[in-house]
C-alpha cells in the first residue's frame, strides 16, 4: 500500500475539516466517507479496496499521536513528526483499541429506546445496508442476534457475530446506538458465553424449564397435580389469584381454577429460572433482559402472561421486553397465519399487561409478517421489540438467483430433499404438508419463484446451514460459491435487504396502512438487478 499517498490523504481530511467542508469530494474514493472521524488531530477511516476478484477489501486507517497508535496492531505503518500512519485488519485487537475512543462502536442497552429491531445477520455482511436504514428512525437495531442453534449451523461463534456488527457501526458512523443480543440463551453457560462476550442484552430462553405437558391436562389432571404442591404454595397461590380479576388499563385478566393452575404448572419453573439469571448475571452485569414465553407449542393465553408477570414483579425484577407466544401462527419466512381481528383483540391485552408491569412486548419470528406490522405498531403504545433473522439470509439468496440461476436450482433442489435435516429444530407449513414446489419444476428461468412461495421460502429458510456446510471430497459443495457470487454483488444484496426491512418498519412506523400499501410503494417495478 502507497503509505506516501494515504498520509496526503489525511492530510487532505485534516484540511477539510479545518475549512468546515464535508468530505463528499475527497481525491481517493477508496476512503469510506461515513467511517471518517476525526479526534483533534487524529483521524480514523475506513478504506474500500476492490481486489481482483472484485470483492471488496477493507483496511482500518489510523492517524494517532506515536504514543498511544501502539495500541492498535498494523499491517503497515510510518512516522509522520510526532503522529503514526497505520494500516490494520479489522480485527479483534484493534476493535478494542477503537472502542477506548469511540464508546458507541459497543452495544447499549434498549431501556431508554421506546423502539427496537432485531436483525439477526446470519452471514456477517448486513449490518452495513441495515444502518443505512435504520439513521434517522429512531429505532435502535439489535446487530448482533444470533441464537446457539444458529451459531451451530453456522460453524460461527458469539465473538465474530458481535465483532462484525460492530466494525459495521464504525464503519457507517452511527452512534445512535445499537443492541448486542445473546439470542435465545437457555443454560447459565450460555448465558455467561454471550456476557463475557460483550453482549449488552440476553434473550432468556424458558423452553427447558416450562412444562408444556400441563396443557394438555384435564381438569382433573390439573387439579391432581396442582394439589401435589406444598400447602403453603397452593394457599398463596389460591389467595392470589383463584377467581380474582385484575385491572390491568382498559382491559381485565381472570382467573379461573383451570386458569390458574394451567398457568402455575406450566411456568412457574420458568418463573424460578429467570429470577435465578436475575439475580446472578442481569443485575451484575447491568444486562438488557428479555424473558422468551413463545417457544412452545401453545398460545401464551392472557392469564398466562399475567402470572408470569405478576411472579417476576413480586420479585422485583422488570425485564425490558418479554415474548408471549400470540394467538396465530408465526412461522419462519413468512406472513402471519390466523384472524387478524381476534390478534387484534388479544394483543390489546397483552399490551395493557406489559405497560401495566412496565415493560414492552417482544415479537420473535418477524420476519415477513407485514400484514400484522399495522397492528402491532399501533397497539403496541409503549413501544415494542421485533426480532427478524432468516429474512436476511433469503435477500442472500436472492441474489444467487438473479446471479447464479443455476447455482440456485442446485442449491434449491437439495434444501427440498434434505428437509429431515432440520425437523429437529424447526416446525413449518413446507415440512407437514409438502406443497413446496417440486425440484424437477425448477429452472433457471423460473427459480425466483421459490422465493415468493410460503413453502419455497420455508425450504431456503430453515436449511441454510446445511447448505453452506456441505462437503463433499472435502471441499464445500455450495458456500465458495455462494460467497463468490455475494461479494461481487455487494451493492445488490445491500438494495434488497433496504427494500425488504423498509417494508417491515414503515408498516411498524404507520407509514402505510396495510401490507398491499407498503409492497405497492417499496417493490421495485422492475428488474433492478440488472442496474449492478
Amino acid at each position: 500500500m502507497d503509505l506516501k499517498s494515504l498520509l496526503s490523504d489525511v492530510h487532505e481530511i485534516l484540511a477539510d475539516v479545518d475549512a468546515g467542508k464535508g468530505f463528499d469530494s475527497l481525491s481517493n474514493q477508496e476512503i469510506y466517507a461515513p467511517s471518517i472521524q476525526v479526534d483533534r488531530r487524529n483521524v480514523y477511516f475506513i478504506l474500500h479496496h476492490k481486489n481482483e476478484k472484485g470483492y471488496v477489501e477493507k483496511s482500518l486507517v489510523v492517524y494517532e499521536n506515536r504514543l498511544t497508535a501502539g495500541d492498535f496492531e498494523a499491517r503497515e505503518s510510518m512516522e509522520d513528526v510526532d503522529s503514526t500512519l497505520l494500516v490494520g485488519d479489522l480485527n479483534e485487537k484493534n476493535n478494542v483499541a477503537l472502542a477506548k475512543r469511540f464508546a458507541w462502536i459497543r452495544p447499549v442497552s434498549r431501556r431508554n429506546y421506546k423502539y427496537s429491531f432485531g436483525l439477526g445477520d446470519r452471514l456477517g455482511n448486513a449490518s452495513n445496508a441495515h444502518l443505512r436504514l435504520f439513521k434517522n428512525r429512531g429505532i435502535l437495531p439489535v446487530l448482533a442476534q444470533q441464537s446457539i442453534r444458529e451459531l451451530m449451523l453456522m460453524h460461527r461463534t458469539n465473538t465474530d457475530v458481535f465483532l462484525s456488527a460492530s466494525w459495521a457501526v464504525f464503519e457507517e458512523g452511527f452512534d445512535y446506538g445499537w443492541g448486542a443480543d445473546g439470542d435465545h440463551v437457555k443454560t447459565e453457560y450460555e448465558v455467561d458465553y454471550a456476557v463475557k462476550v460483550g453482549c449488552s442484552m440476553i434473550t432468556l430462553d424458558c423452553t427447558e424449564v416450562i412444562n408444556n405437558e400441563a396443557v394438555n391436562l384435564s381438569d382433573e389432571e390439573l387439579d391432581k397435580r396442582f394439589n401435589e404442591l406444598d400447602e403453603d404454595q397452593k394457599k398463596y397461590f389460591n389467595d392470589t389469584y383463584l377467581d380474582k380479576t385484575f385491572k390491568v388499563g382498559e382491559s381485565e385478566v381472570h382467573f379461573t381454577k383451570h386458569d390458574l393452575e394451567e398457568s402455575v404448572l406450566t411456568f412457574y419453573d420458568a418463573i424460578l429460572f429467570a429470577a435465578k439469571i436475575y439475580r446472578d448475571y442481569v443485575v451484575p452485569y447491568n444486562l438488557d433482559f428479555e424473558i422468551s414465553m413463545d417457544e412452545t407449542p401453545y398460545q401464551t393465553t392472557n392469564p398466562n402472561h399475567y402470572f408470569f408477570a405478576n411472579e417476576l414483579h413480586r420479585r422485583g425484577i422488570t425485564p425490558v421486553t418479554m415474548a408471549p407466544r400470540f394467538y396465530g401462527e408465526f412461522q419462519k419466512a413468512i406472513d402471519y397465519i390466523g384472524d387478524k381481528d381476534r390478534f387484534e383483540r388479544e394483543l390489546v391485552v397483552h399490551e395493557a399487561i406489559a405497560e401495566h408491569f412496565g415493560y414492552r412486548l417482544s415479537i420473535h419470528s418477524g420476519s415477513d409478517k407485514l400484514s400484522v406490522y399495522e397492528i402491532i405498531g399501533r397497539v403496541a403504545k409503549n413501544g415494542w421489540h421485533v426480532k427478524t433473522a432468516g429474512t436476511n439470509w433469503l435477500e442472500a439468496c436472492r441474489v444467487i438467483a438473479h446471479k447464479d440461476p443455476k447455482l440456485m436450482v442446485e442449491m434449491y433442489t437439495y434444501a427440498y430433499e434434505h428437509l429431515d435435516d432440520v425437523k429437529n429444530f424447526y416446525v413449518f407449513n413446507a415440512q407437514t404438508d409438502g406443497k413446496a414446489p417440486k425440484p424437477e419444476s425448477i429452472n433457471e428461468e423460473n427459480v425466483l419463484s421459490v422465493l415468493s412461495d410460503d413453502d419455497g421460502r420455508q425450504v431456503m429458510h430453515t436449511m441454510y446451514g446445511s447448505l453452506m456446510n456441505l462437503k463433499y471430497n472435502y471441499h464445500y459443495v455450495f458456500r465458495d460459491k455462494f460467497w463468490d457470487v455475494l461479494k461481487k454483488n455487494q451493492d445488490l444484496y445491500d438494495r434488497f435487504l433496504n427494500i425488504h426491512i423498509a417494508e417491515h418498519i414503515d408498516l411498524l412506523q404507520g407509514k402505510y396502512k396495510s401490507k398491499e400499501e407498503a409492497l405497492d410503494a417499496l417493490e421495485p417495478k422492475t428488474d433492478i438487478s440488472k442496474e449492478y
